[in-house]
């Protein structure tokens, strides 16, 4: 921190300032801006003049923006922070249960202990025949990556570690009545 010291009037003491030091380190790839991809920056595609063009749809509503917003953002985080917790058997599958739509809860409950059980089985056979470790591996999430294709929908993938062995979770949550909810989960 940088300081300043000005002189009081004689007798008393000086007085002392404290400045915060500006940040130095850029910003995360969530806390930046988002990219907007507008179709209009497309370069144009040159086709053959005697190519048959398939009628495209309507223009969509909104375009698609890369990150997510805070409430999408926070919304994938405690679910990541939910899913990482089944894997490494902190939790019962079931609890994915409270975080996903009604109608899909059933399978994402499922691809969620199929998760655990997988991370279980890698834990076991990634051990050595020696003597066993005191405390397994946990998994542990490297990256996560959102992408907000409308509002009130996000799309994340999420890269995980379980000791040596790395691999994957994604999953979408929409916004339905006020209340982020998975409605797919995958586990690669």
């Amino acid at each position: 921190m940088r300081s300043t010291v000005e002189m009081a009037p004689t007798g008393s003491r000086p007085a002392i300032r404290l400045r915060p030091v500006p940040r130095s380190d850029p910003p995360f790839d969530d806390e930046s801006a988002p990219q907007v991809w507008a179709p209009s920056r497309q370069p144009a595609l040159e086709w053959p003049a005697n190519a048959q063009r398939a009628p495209l749809g309507p223009p969509p509503a909104a375009p698609a923006v890369a990150g997510a917003s805070g409430d999408a953002r926070l919304a994938a985080r405690r679910f990541v922070h939910l899913c990482v917790e089944v894997l490494n058997g902190f939790r019962p599958a079931a609890h994915l249960r409270r975080m996903a739509l009604p109608a899909e809860a059933a399978d994402v409950v499922a691809k969620g202990l199929a998760g655990a059980r997988r991370a279980a089985e890698l834990r076991r056979v990634g051990r050595p025949r020696t003597r066993p470790p005191r405390r397994h591996a946990p998994v542990a999430v490297l990256r996560l990556r959102l992408c907000e294709p409308r509002p009130g929908a996000v799309e994340a993938a999420v890269t995980l570690v379980t000791g040596e062995r790395t691999w994957a979770i994604a999953f979408r949550m929409e916004l339905h009545q006020q209340t982020w909810a998975a409605t797919a989960l995958l586990i690669i």
